[in-house]
Parts: structure tokens; sequence; C-alpha cells
């Protein structure tokens, strides 16, 4: 796949430096990326519509800081991948606020980046869609996974609740779901299969996904949360 990356720096020559060593990831690596650069925060979010894998933002910009940019990214969009750009290590703690995956120090180190940017595209990677073909009464649908809040089972009976408010029913075991979906997506008990992308509330052994409240499982609490805290980014 090619990773779309976002670099919002409003120091030309730090953003030069920045995207030349996602360039010679590139080479050695052979990975796919596609580098788009902002001048500053404000030129981002004014047309922003999700279209990013991972972002690197500057924290001390002009205008709009890079925290406070994070703040308005998240209340848009809740999947990109986000590292920090900072001179000052303790701005770093202000990511467990917007669930940014880690920070880089200035001036930017190849080598300190290759091993912070493997990390970043193993979770890019794992937030990859997947497009799921679904026979369902009137004929076939074609659901993207982004689109699917989550997956319940009743009986023989798969049933998609997607974010739209639509129910798809086709028939299917929950762990056929499982391998198709992949990592975004995660079992809270026997039943529902929950998109990670749609989880906005854990409180007890209830997990808030879509505006609807579904149970977890004493024996599946512990690995849900941890696999919860992984994809976005706060986990090991």
């Amino acid at each position: 796949m090619t990773v779309k990356i976002a670099i919002v720096e409003d120091e030309a020559a730090s953003a030069q430096l920045l995207e030349e060593c996602l360039l010679r990831y590139r080479t050695e690596a052979g990975a796919e990326m596609m580098i788009t650069r902002f001048s500053n925060a404000e030129e981002l979010l004014r047309d922003y519509r999700g279209e990013f894998d991972l972002l690197f933002m500057d924290v001390d910009m002009p205008g709009i800081n890079g925290i406070d940019a994070s703040r308005r990214l998240r209340e848009m969009d809740s999947r990109v991948v986000l590292i920090f750009v900072t001179n000052l290590a303790q701005y770093a703690i202000y990511g467990y606020e917007v669930d940014a995956l880690d920070y880089i120090l200035k001036p930017v180190n190849y080598y300190a980046l290759k091993l912070k940017l493997r990390k970043a595209l193993e979770v890019v990677r794992s937030r990859a869609p997947a497009l799921m073909m679904l026979p369902c009464e009137g004929g076939v649908r074609y659901l993207n996974s982004t689109e699917i809040c989550y997956v319940e089972v009743q009986g023989h009976e798969l049933i998609y609740h997607t974010a739209s408010g639509e129910r798809l029913r086709t028939s299917g075991a929950l762990k056929q779901a499982e391998a198709k979906l992949g990592g975004g997506f995660f079992r809270c008990n026997y039943c529902y299969l929950v998109n990670f992308s749609y989880v906005t509330k854990v409180s007890g052994n209830l997990v808030t996904v879509g505006g609807e409240e579904l149970q977890i499982s004493r024996n599946r609490r512990k690995a849900f949360l941890q696999q919860l805290s992984q994809f976005y980014g706060k986990g090991g």
C-alpha cells in the first residue's frame, strides 16, 4: 500500500530535512510513500478530509500551534497516526491527550526517525481498510471496513452495524469475518467484533462503539484493552 504522509512544519529547512529522511527510508526499505508538506496548521485543517495515514506535526508554530491543531484534527480524524516534531521533549506529554504515537526531537536524526517510522508504518498497515463482499438479501453488497462499527453474530447469521446506521445481514461465522477484517478489529466477547476506530469510551465491562454500549467479557477484557492501547499507539 502507498502510505500518505503529511508534514506540518513552518520552518522550510526543518521540513526539508524531515522529507529527505523519509525519502531516504523509502529508498532503503522499498516503502511506497506519498509526502505532502504544509507550512502551517491552518493550511492542513482548512480542507482536511482524512486523506492521510501518517502525520508529522511540528509543535511550535505561529498561529495555531501543533498541540491545538492536533486537538482539532482528532475531532475530524481518529485514525491518522500522529507524531510530534519538537525542540523540547517536555511537549511530548501532550501526545497522550491526542493519541500521538510518538515524538521526534529537532534537528531530525535519520536513525532515530527510522526506528519510530517503522513502528508508525506497522500501525498504519494494521489500520488499512479491507473490502468486504457480503451476500445479502436482494444481492451482493460491498462494504469498506472503515464503514463498519462492529459485527454481531446471531446463530449462523452475521449483522454488520455500519457508521451510517444501516445493518447488513449475511450468513457466516464471526471467525471468518475476524480473519478478513484484520488488526483494527477485536472481539470484546463471543458475539461482538469491534472496530477500534469507533470506540469512544470504555467503562468497567462496557465499551461504547458507534454510540452503542457492548459488553466486554471478563476473560477478554485485559487483552481487549491491551489491543486497544496498541491500536492508538500507547502500547508496546
